[in-house]
């Protein structure tokens, strides 16, 4: 199934918005879990590692803002620098594959490490 590219281009944007508000989400909880902030008791709670919970947020933010940035700079590079006309849809499957491995792979080390 083909795809143009300029189709195509404007789906990157629009991944890299929704990257950049998931590591603006991620951001605020580190934020508002400070040691100085007044929201730090409503959103730990009881929680019994909120060290390692807020270093793990802080790190998924992080990698959602790397994404960001490799989104816009295909987007940019499909929107103005790539000429054929129709693209393959599978380039954009591979890449939101990509992005849920790494998220997940993240996930799952960090969830290892604890555990021993």
């Amino acid at each position: 199934m083909n795809i143009t590219s300029i189709s195509l281009s404007y789906i990157f944007l629009a991944i890299s918005i929704v990257s950049f508000i998931v590591f603006l989400y991620y951001k605020f909880l580190v934020i508002n879990t400070g040691a100085k902030s007044k929201k730090r008791d409503k959103i730990i709670g009881s929680m019994k590692d909120p060290k390692h919970w807020r270093n793990r947020n802080n790190i998924i933010s992080f990698i959602f803002l790397i994404w960001a940035f490799i989104s816009v700079i295909v987007f940019i590079y499909l929107k103005f620098f790539y000429d054929s006309g129709l693209t393959s849809i599978v380039y954009l499957f591979v890449y939101l594959a990509l992005i849920v491995l790494s998220v997940s792979f993240f996930i799952k080390n960090n969830k290892l490490a604890d555990n021993k």
